[in-house]
């Protein structure tokens, strides 16, 4: 974003939801200048193609340097509760 730009983070947020509309809640999520793809193996590196184009289309620069493919992680949630006496 350029100095001197008025409203720059919202007007950078409009612009990239307009831009991956389609993708949203489908396959990406958007938070101001990040984005997050979530898929299964066999379809993710046609959805990272699906994407390049769209910020090649809307003018959208990458930081390469900044940018991680393929990371494989899973969440455990642990929900722990005490033990009560049973009277």
């Amino acid at each position: 974003m350029p100095f001197g730009v008025k409203n720059g983070p919202p007007r950078y947020q409009r612009i990239m939801t307009k831009a991956f509309r389609k993708y949203l809640d489908n396959f990406m999520k958007i938070f101001l200048d990040d984005f997050i793809m979530y898929s299964d193996m066999e379809s993710h590196l046609q959805k990272l193609r699906l994407c390049f184009q769209k910020c090649k289309e809307h003018g959208i620069s990458l930081n390469l340097d900044k940018c991680a493919f393929m990371i494989f992680f899973t969440i455990a949630c642990i929900l722990l509760f005490p033990k009560k006496e049973i009277t």
